[in-house]
């Protein structure tokens, strides 16, 4: 069940997105509600200040171009955000690798549990994050880089907090069979 407070900051959301679209001026809480977030998100793909704050700005440009057609489904305006933020980096990059800039003592302080995530090194850990779907590569990111909690994650995922779950801990257990596969074919 929802939180209380979850719910009034939704219905707040509601009434910033609807103001906005009335309004472009009304889009201001919004924007500073999400803009560091959606930077962070950006930058750790990039790894550059300048460029992700260009792209971080686009992402908001397109935002805003396109509140009108916003549809209201009860979650977070940050989800629409990070679609629109994931597009702007692909366009940007064309496709080209992705980049990465890991914080290895924070994920070693997240996953404490896991001994074998903590033994990998950077170039272990950023090629195991280059084999992962997008969707699996956002579950890291909000679990150990944004720190998100299950419940946060699922809302910012359309799923359920069960499946987040289970899916972040597959996940963990894929990414330390890829490195144990990598390090057998050393």
């Amino acid at each position: 069940m929802e939180s209380i407070g979850n719910h009034i900051d939704l219905l707040e959301e509601k009434s910033w997105i609807e103001s906005a679209k009335k309004d472009i001026k009304a889009f201001k809480p919004l924007y500073d509600r999400y803009y560091d977030e959606i930077y962070r998100f950006i930058y750790r793909r990039t790894g550059k200040e300048h460029l992700s704050a260009d792209l971080s700005s686009e992402t908001f440009y397109k935002a805003l171009e396109n509140i009108k057609k916003y549809e209201w489904r009860n979650l977070p305006f940050g989800n629409w955000l990070y679609t629109i933020a994931s597009n702007v980096i692909k366009k940007h990059f064309r496709e080209k690798s992705k980049v990465f800039i890991i914080e290895l003592d924070k994920i070693q302080l997240q996953v404490q549990n896991d001994e074998y995530v903590k033994k990998a090194g950077n170039e272990e850990l950023i090629w195991v994050l280059n084999q992962l779907s997008d969707l699996e590569l956002r579950l890291v990111e909000l679990k150990f880089f944004e720190e998100k909690t299950f419940k946060e994650i699922a809302l910012l995922l359309e799923m359920k907090e069960s499946a987040v779950k289970m899916r972040l801990y597959r996940l963990l257990l894929a990414m330390r069979n890829l490195i144990d596969k990598k390090d057998d074919e050393v």
